[in-house]
């Protein structure tokens, strides 16, 4: 039994033109058992929640994390959109949210790239159960866009990825064209396709990677959604691991 996952870039919940879009409808329409977002927003005021919290709770995610890259600073500081709605300071990051449940959490430190304003980035991965009772580890990340430092922050990921025999698939922006992925050997890209810019795609920077003991079916770019990435999206079948003789239980979301 297959697993479906998409990964989109958020833009902070702009559109190319810096209008706001739906980032519900956006998840709601992927409606895949595992979302990957980058470019997750939250204001910074008492009680406020990420477009991706909102969404996830909405669209009947039940287990969500996400991760701040940096806080306290402008859409327009952070070169992500320059409107006139883009000048709160808020909270600037990525997410997961999962329809299956997980039963653990992680970060790996990706290092700064300089000239970056994001400074140190960090992936998230989350080791998901699937439905037919075998593990299969997410990692989620949005590398630099300084693009002679992002192979090396791709490296560090694949480095803090070792160690565990758990089949694990990368998904997010990594700011990257498609030739480029293939340093990430042994994980390999899932599908083809232009993700960038959304309106008048020519390049594809969003991606999937398949790791050892993952088969893809039905991998592709999808079509707009209101952000300026397109999302990506593929159903992944977990060949490798062991089946899990009973559920760990979820662990809690988090920040």
């Amino acid at each position: 039994m297959g697993t479906s996952l998409a990964s989109l870039n958020l833009h902070g919940g702009l559109d190319h033109e810096d209008n706001p879009y739906s980032v519900k409808a956006a998840i709601a329409e992927l409606d895949t058992d595992i979302v990957v977002v980058q470019e997750n927003w939250r204001p910074l005021n008492a009680g406020a929640i990420s477009l991706a919290a909102k969404a996830a709770a909405d669209c009947g995610y039940d287990a969500y994390a996400e991760i701040d890259m940096i806080s306290g600073r402008t859409l327009n500081e952070l070169g992500v959109a320059g409107g006139a709605g883009a000048i709160e300071p808020g909270a600037w990051g990525i997410a997961i949210m999962s329809r299956l449940p997980w039963r653990s959490l992680g970060t790996i430190p990706l290092g700064a790239a300089r000239g970056d304003v994001i400074g140190e980035r960090r992936a998230l991965t989350a080791e998901v159960r699937t439905a037919d009772g075998r593990l299969l580890r997410v990692a989620v990340a949005h590398l630099t866009h300084r693009l002679v430092h992002g192979p090396a922050q791709l490296r560090r990921l694949l480095a803090g990825l070792e160690g565990s025999s758990v089949p694990t698939v990368i998904a997010g922006d990594l700011n990257m064209c498609r030739p480029t992925v293939y340093i990430a050997s042994p994980y390999r890209p899932a599908l083809r396709g232009r993700s960038w810019p959304a309106h008048r795609p020519v390049a594809q920077i969003d991606h999937i990677l398949a790791g050892p003991g993952v088969a893809v079916t039905n991998a592709a770019v999808v079509r707009s959604l209101g952000s300026d990435h397109r999302p990506v999206r593929a159903d992944l079948t977990v060949t490798g691991g062991a089946r899990l003789l009973q559920d760990a239980g979820p662990v809690a979301a988090h920040r």
